[in-house]
């Protein structure tokens, strides 16, 4: 008498931590450079950042285009309710507020709550990959892609919140070239090669400060030239700080990772943190103190959250 063999549920897929403790570094920066009294260099460090968010957002995109649309759609609700709650937040706080619905939804100015123009943005980016992936552009022409996407992003581009930039749209891309290639391999190589790395990137940040001379030969706008190999640069060595606290200090590790796995919502609701201090004449050692204590609040919250309310946060954090 045979028996039949027991189906074994599939695991849940394992989080990588030194991926979400980069989250967490990333959100770390941007955070002491909202609250207004960061250090001169902080918005180095923040392009990074950034840019590593939607080199991520577009590695972990998925792969059939109907899906990929089916994602971007999530994150457009996301952004559009969480406009909304902050436009009711502001409503209650500061009736007398002047408002337009430009500010509410962020549309070509600075919304209410800043940071979801990186929504609005990666909205529409992933709904472009998901367009060039149903008619067949991609993937047999990733690299093709990505190499024109470059070579527009040195020009006069708007501020982020004011419209769409081909280098966010490059970083994307380009980590949407990069998905064939597995993360454990990446760190391998990573780690293998840090030296030569740094020195690279030692180099590209010299070529940086050379920059204002070529923009302003050009009769460009310095602080509005796109300059992403800098903002790669600074993805990369945030990545390569992850992993080496990963493997260095795993305690430590595993809080970045927990609060690095919530960083969608700690990147939107921490304008609705900030925005109460953000007129104050703070030391700047507040700065660190704030964006350090304001992700661990923000993780509990999101924690507490999630568990009583699962749907609710799903459609919040576009899961």
């Amino acid at each position: 008498m045979s028996t039949a063999t027991p189906t074994v549920p599939p695991s849940p897929r394992q989080r990588v931590t030194w991926i979400d403790s980069a989250r967490c570094l990333a959100m770390f920066f941007i955070m002491w450079l909202h609250v207004g009294e960061a250090p001169f260099w902080m918005g180095r460090p923040v392009g990074g950042g950034i840019c590593l968010f939607f080199l991520l957002a577009g590695y972990f995109m998925p792969r059939e285009a109907s899906r990929a649309a089916k994602r971007a759609l999530g994150l457009g609700l996301a952004w559009l309710l969480w406009s909304l709650i902050t436009f009711g937040l502001y409503l209650l706080t500061t009736p007398e507020l002047e408002w337009t619905w430009n500010k509410v939804f962020g549309w070509e100015v600075a919304a209410y709550n800043t940071p979801l123009w990186f929504l609005r943005n990666l909205t529409i980016y992933q709904l472009i990959i998901a367009g060039l992936a149903a008619v067949h552009l991609l993937p047999r022409c990733n690299w093709l892609l990505l190499a024109l996407l470059a070579a527009f992003t040195y020009v006069n581009e708007p501020a982020q919140h004011e419209g769409l930039r081909f280098d966010w749209m490059s970083a994307v891309m380009l980590g949407y070239c990069l998905r064939s290639v597995p993360l454990n391999s990446i760190e391998q190589w990573l780690t293998r090669h840090v030296w030569y790395i740094l020195a690279a990137i030692v180099l590209l940040l010299v070529q940086r400060e050379l920059y204002p001379l070529l923009a302003k030969s050009q009769g460009l706008s310095y602080y509005r030239c796109s300059l992403p190999v800098a903002q790669f640069s600074y993805a990369v060595l945030i990545s390569l700080t992850a992993i080496g606290i990963s493997r260095l200090f795993p305690r430590f590790n595993a809080l970045l990772a927990t609060a690095g796995s919530c960083m969608m919502f700690t990147y939107v609701a921490h304008s609705i943190l900030y925005g109460p201090i953000y007129y104050l004449n703070l030391p700047r050692w507040c700065g660190f103190a704030y964006a350090a204590g304001g992700i661990a609040l923000l993780t509990w919250i999101y924690l507490i959250l999630a568990k009583h309310f699962p749907r609710l946060m799903r459609i919040l954090t576009a899961k």
